[in-house]
């Protein structure tokens, strides 16, 4: 009983843990654009999934639309679907330079969406978005400066205590090692529970076996008649 209780206290510490590593993980920096759109019915919130913003690394458009004129439980109503209706584009050196993003909808998060891609450049960029919002239509431009969300900034300025060239195919074998860490940690479980199974397994058939002093008994009063 006793150490079933250690072990339960053990598991609830190491949830709390997770739980709050969970909480201090940074999530969305305040440095966005705010706009009005479709005059003045929606609200748009526009920056960088992670800021700052860092070349060669994987992040993405963050948007977050709400109405203007609706609310939920005295908040601003999210606008939910828009992954089937609004378009987004990335745009790098004056329109030079342009990608296609997918709008994808963020798990548990109404209203909010994402667009993932990494940036190799440092400098400002702009999303664009475009599309339909409940049937209005909107094309709009965002753009990094001081005043709306970061511009990508060189990974180098931010490298201490000494500055080291980064890989082209870094993410690629960022993934790769993560896919055999995952491989690997699968494995591990797998052959946890099969180890389990065998404990207990045995432990069955050891509480099964009859003992030894029964079995002998018998033995002893077939020797006893035969005299």
């Amino acid at each position: 009983m006793r150490a079933t209780r250690r072990i339960s206290a053990i598991l609830c510490a190491a949830l709390l843990g997770l739980l709050l590593a969970t909480v201090a993980l940074p999530g969305t920096a305040s440095a966005h654009e705010t706009r009005e759109l479709a005059g003045g019915k929606y609200q748009a919130v526009v920056g960088f999934l992670d800021e700052p913003a860092v070349e060669n690394q994987m992040n993405g458009l963050d948007l977050t639309v709400t109405s203007k004129t609706e609310q939920v439980d005295g908040k601003p109503k999210p606008i939910e679907g828009l992954e089937k209706t609004l378009q987004a584009q990335v745009i790098y050196g004056g329109g030079a330079q342009t990608m296609d993003l997918t709008v994808e909808r963020r798990f548990g998060q109404p209203g909010k969406y994402a667009a993932h891609f990494m940036p190799t450049r440092p400098g400002d960029y702009t999303f664009r978005v475009y599309g339909e919002i409940e049937g209005q239509r909107i094309d709009e431009r965002f753009s990094s400066s001081p005043t709306t969300f970061s511009s990508v900034e060189p990974l180098a300025e931010l490298q201490f205590p000494q500055q080291v060239s980064v890989p082209a195919d870094l993410q690629s074998r960022l993934d790769a090692a993560e896919t055999r860490a995952n491989t690997a940690q699968w494995l591990g479980i797998g052959g946890l529970v099969v180890g389990l199974l065998g404990l207990g397994t045995a432990a069955y058939a050891l509480m099964r076996r009859p003992a030894a002093g029964t079995a002998a008994a018998p033995a002893r009063t077939r020797l006893g008649e035969g005299d």
